[in-house]
């Protein structure tokens, strides 16, 4: 998968894979401004051209955290089950771009029922907590694909949104 890059070259030197936060530090300056508006993705039409990725999908997650994030969240891996992985999403559209809803959304109002399922102290603002909101709408998406009836809307509802959230700079 194509991107810009928005870190610095040594970025995991220290950590290894770990997903960026909201103020990452080891995100460069014009990495902000690429995520923001979401500008990082445009390399990922020339995989949409060869035909590893489509335009509306799942995003796809490395596979180092992949793996993890299947063995902590039951269900995670049929996320992507007979869909290819998109540039943008449902997810993508309704959450910010770590997976946690927008403090001002009406989901914002379901994220404490969704995180930390098991009630675990010490697990605030785990990575696994902004997955399963992603998971979410990832599965509902793929659910969609089964019928023309709800797919065809949705997708196009996606199209249509994704520029107003890349407009709105709501990448963060």
């Amino acid at each position: 998968m194509l991107k810009f890059r928005s870190m610095r070259p040594d970025a995991e030197r220290l950590t290894g894979v770990v997903v960026a936060s909201k103020d990452d530090p080891r995100i460069t300056k014009v990495g902000k401004i690429l995520r923001k508006t979401r500008l990082d993705e445009l390399p990922q039409f020339l995989n949409v051209l060869l035909g590893h990725m489509s335009i509306v999908g799942p995003r796809p997650e490395r596979t180092e955290l992949a793996e993890q994030l299947a063995m902590a969240i039951p269900y995670f891996e049929e996320r992507m089950r007979d869909v290819k992985p998109g540039i943008t999403g449902l997810a993508q559209i309704n959450l910010s771009y770590t997976g946690k809803a927008y403090p001002d959304s009406h989901l914002a109002q379901f994220e404490r029922d969704l995180t930390n399922p098991f009630k675990m102290e010490g697990t605030e603002g785990a990575l696994a907590d902004d997955m399963r909101m992603k998971l979410l709408f990832d599965l509902a998406y793929s659910a969609s694909t089964e019928e023309l009836r709800t797919f065809l809307p949705l997708e196009l509802s996606i199209l249509l949104k994704t520029p107003l959230v890349m407009l709105r700079a709501l990448g963060t």
